[in-house]
Protein backbone atom coordinates (compact mmCIF):
# COMPACT_ATOMS: atom_id res chain seq x y z
CA UNK A 1 0.00 0.00 0.00
CA UNK A 2 1.31 3.42 -0.52
CA UNK A 3 1.45 5.43 2.18
CA UNK A 4 -1.45 7.73 2.85
CA UNK A 5 -3.73 6.38 -0.33
CA UNK A 6 -6.33 4.84 0.61
CA UNK A 7 -8.15 1.80 -1.88
CA UNK A 8 -9.19 2.99 -5.21
CA UNK A 9 -12.52 4.43 -5.23
CA UNK A 10 -13.20 5.57 -1.58
CA UNK A 11 -13.20 9.35 -0.80
CA UNK A 12 -12.33 10.58 2.60
CA UNK A 13 -15.79 9.90 4.24
CA UNK A 14 -15.92 6.56 2.54
CA UNK A 15 -12.84 5.69 4.40
CA UNK A 16 -13.89 6.70 7.87
CA UNK A 17 -17.10 5.19 7.54
CA UNK A 18 -15.19 1.52 6.69
CA UNK A 19 -12.98 2.06 9.48
CA UNK A 20 -15.66 3.32 12.38
CA UNK A 21 -18.15 0.55 11.03
CA UNK A 22 -16.12 -2.97 11.65
CA UNK A 23 -17.56 -3.67 14.87
CA UNK A 24 -20.89 -4.42 15.76
CA UNK A 25 -22.70 -7.12 17.83
CA UNK A 26 -20.11 -10.34 17.95
CA UNK A 27 -17.87 -9.59 14.70
CA UNK A 28 -14.82 -7.06 15.57
CA UNK A 29 -13.08 -6.94 11.77
CA UNK A 30 -10.37 -5.45 13.67
CA UNK A 31 -9.96 -8.07 16.16
CA UNK A 32 -5.83 -8.85 15.53
CA UNK A 33 -4.03 -8.10 12.71
CA UNK A 34 -5.44 -11.69 10.55
CA UNK A 35 -8.85 -9.94 10.93
CA UNK A 36 -8.00 -6.67 10.07
CA UNK A 37 -5.83 -8.08 6.58
CA UNK A 38 -8.68 -9.75 5.79
CA UNK A 39 -11.16 -6.75 6.23
CA UNK A 40 -8.76 -5.13 4.40
CA UNK A 41 -8.64 -7.28 1.41
CA UNK A 42 -12.28 -7.43 1.68
CA UNK A 43 -13.33 -4.03 0.98
CA UNK A 44 -11.24 -3.97 -2.49
CA UNK A 45 -8.23 -2.57 -1.47
CA UNK A 46 -5.26 -3.47 -3.67
CA UNK A 47 -3.93 -6.78 -3.30
CA UNK A 48 -0.36 -5.78 -3.47
CA UNK A 49 -1.15 -4.29 0.57
CA UNK A 50 2.17 -5.49 2.12
CA UNK A 51 1.76 -8.40 5.20
CA UNK A 52 1.49 -6.89 8.35
CA UNK A 53 4.53 -7.48 10.72
CA UNK A 54 3.72 -10.36 13.79
CA UNK A 55 4.20 -8.27 16.30
CA UNK A 56 1.13 -5.91 15.17
CA UNK A 57 -0.56 -5.66 18.20
CA UNK A 58 -0.25 -2.16 19.39
CA UNK A 59 -1.12 -1.26 15.41
CA UNK A 60 -4.49 -2.98 15.74
CA UNK A 61 -5.53 -1.81 18.96
CA UNK A 62 -4.57 1.62 17.70
CA UNK A 63 -6.80 1.23 15.03
CA UNK A 64 -9.45 0.12 17.50
CA UNK A 65 -8.90 3.45 19.28
CA UNK A 66 -9.95 5.27 16.11
CA UNK A 67 -12.49 3.70 15.43
CA UNK A 68 -13.94 4.63 19.06
CA UNK A 69 -12.68 8.44 17.78
CA UNK A 70 -14.64 8.22 14.69
CA UNK A 71 -17.96 6.76 15.98
CA UNK A 72 -17.47 9.76 18.99
CA UNK A 73 -16.81 12.41 16.87
CA UNK A 74 -19.43 11.40 14.66
CA UNK A 75 -21.91 10.69 17.14
CA UNK A 76 -20.90 14.59 18.59
CA UNK A 77 -22.28 15.59 15.36
CA UNK A 78 -25.97 13.74 15.98
CA UNK A 79 -25.71 15.74 19.36
CA UNK A 80 -24.67 13.57 22.06
CA UNK A 81 -21.62 14.02 23.79
CA UNK A 82 -19.38 10.87 23.23
CA UNK A 83 -16.92 9.15 25.58
CA UNK A 84 -13.92 9.40 23.77
CA UNK A 85 -11.63 7.37 26.69
CA UNK A 86 -11.21 4.68 24.36
CA UNK A 87 -9.25 6.68 21.86
CA UNK A 88 -6.23 7.09 23.52
CA UNK A 89 -4.53 4.63 22.13
CA UNK A 90 -4.21 7.13 19.13
CA UNK A 91 -0.37 8.06 21.13
CA UNK A 92 1.13 5.35 19.55
CA UNK A 93 0.99 6.17 16.39
CA UNK A 94 3.75 8.09 15.23
CA UNK A 95 3.07 10.04 12.03
CA UNK A 96 5.02 12.09 9.68
CA UNK A 97 4.21 14.33 6.94
CA UNK A 98 4.26 13.48 3.88
CA UNK A 99 4.79 16.11 1.07
CA UNK A 100 5.58 13.97 -2.04
CA UNK A 101 2.62 15.15 -4.18
CA UNK A 102 -0.28 16.11 -1.99
CA UNK A 103 0.79 16.86 1.52
CA UNK A 104 -0.67 13.81 3.64
CA UNK A 105 0.18 11.70 6.53
CA UNK A 106 2.14 8.69 6.69
CA UNK A 107 2.99 5.91 9.53
CA UNK A 108 6.92 6.58 11.27
CA UNK A 109 7.45 2.48 10.89
CA UNK A 110 7.01 1.58 7.31
CA UNK A 111 5.77 -2.30 6.44
CA UNK A 112 3.10 -2.31 9.42
CA UNK A 113 -0.51 -2.58 7.66
CA UNK A 114 -2.84 -1.36 10.52
CA UNK A 115 -0.51 1.59 11.07
CA UNK A 116 -0.66 2.20 7.51
CA UNK A 117 -4.62 2.13 7.82
CA UNK A 118 -4.20 4.60 10.68
CA UNK A 119 -2.30 7.24 8.81
CA UNK A 120 -4.39 7.02 5.94
CA UNK A 121 -7.37 7.43 8.48
CA UNK A 122 -6.49 10.33 10.27
CA UNK A 123 -5.18 11.71 7.42
CA UNK A 124 -9.20 11.69 5.87
CA UNK A 125 -10.11 12.66 9.40
CA UNK A 126 -8.39 15.92 9.27
CA UNK A 127 -9.25 16.36 5.81
CA UNK A 128 -12.80 15.71 6.35
CA UNK A 129 -13.32 17.39 9.49
CA UNK A 130 -12.20 20.38 7.96
CA UNK A 131 -15.40 20.57 5.22
CA UNK A 132 -18.78 21.84 4.87
CA UNK A 133 -20.35 18.43 4.88
CA UNK A 134 -18.76 17.49 8.04
CA UNK A 135 -21.75 17.81 10.54
CA UNK A 136 -23.52 15.18 8.55
CA UNK A 137 -21.02 12.07 9.50
CA UNK A 138 -23.35 10.98 11.96
CA UNK A 139 -23.46 8.12 14.22
CA UNK A 140 -26.81 6.27 15.37
CA UNK A 141 -28.17 7.08 18.23
CA UNK A 142 -28.92 3.73 19.02
CA UNK A 143 -27.27 2.23 22.52
CA UNK A 144 -26.01 -0.95 20.92
CA UNK A 145 -26.12 0.27 17.64
CA UNK A 146 -23.61 3.52 17.31
CA UNK A 147 -23.38 2.81 13.42
CA UNK A 148 -21.21 5.50 11.43
CA UNK A 149 -23.73 7.06 8.40
CA UNK A 150 -23.52 10.22 6.37
CA UNK A 151 -26.64 12.20 6.94
CA UNK A 152 -28.42 12.81 3.52
CA UNK A 153 -31.21 14.19 4.70
CA UNK A 154 -32.72 17.84 3.29
CA UNK A 155 -32.56 19.17 6.40
CA UNK A 156 -29.62 17.07 8.49
CA UNK A 157 -31.87 15.80 10.71
CA UNK A 158 -31.43 12.02 10.52
CA UNK A 159 -30.95 10.57 13.99
CA UNK A 160 -30.60 7.05 13.62
CA UNK A 161 -29.04 4.37 11.01
CA UNK A 162 -31.82 3.02 10.03
CA UNK A 163 -35.70 3.94 11.05
CA UNK A 164 -37.15 1.23 10.58
CA UNK A 165 -34.83 -0.77 13.12
CA UNK A 166 -32.86 2.02 15.12
CA UNK A 167 -35.39 4.58 15.02
CA UNK A 168 -38.63 2.45 15.47
CA UNK A 169 -36.86 1.04 18.72
CA UNK A 170 -35.87 4.42 19.99
CA UNK A 171 -39.75 5.88 19.31
CA UNK A 172 -41.28 2.93 20.44
CA UNK A 173 -39.44 2.95 23.82
CA UNK A 174 -40.01 6.68 23.91
CA UNK A 175 -43.95 5.84 23.49
CA UNK A 176 -44.02 3.36 26.51
CA UNK A 177 -42.16 5.80 29.15
CA UNK A 178 -44.78 8.37 28.17
CA UNK A 179 -47.62 5.40 28.91
CA UNK A 180 -46.33 4.59 32.14
CA UNK A 181 -46.15 7.42 33.85
CA UNK A 182 -49.30 8.45 33.03
CA UNK A 183 -51.95 7.50 35.66
CA UNK A 184 -54.38 4.83 34.80
CA UNK A 185 -57.60 6.18 33.50
CA UNK A 186 -60.68 6.04 36.00
CA UNK A 187 -63.17 4.30 33.81
CA UNK A 188 -66.26 6.14 32.56
CA UNK A 189 -69.60 5.30 33.76
CA UNK A 190 -72.39 4.35 31.23
CA UNK A 191 -76.03 5.93 31.20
Amino acid sequence: MAPNVPWPGLDDEDLLLAVANTAHGEQDELADAPSTRAWWLGIGSPATTRESRPDVTDSVAMLRALRVLIRGLALRNNGVEPDLSGASGLDALPLRLDLHGTPSLRADVPGDLARDIGAATIAALLRATGRPGWSRVKACRGDDCRWVFIDSSRNASRRWCAMANCGNRAKMATFRDRHRSRPPRAPQSQP
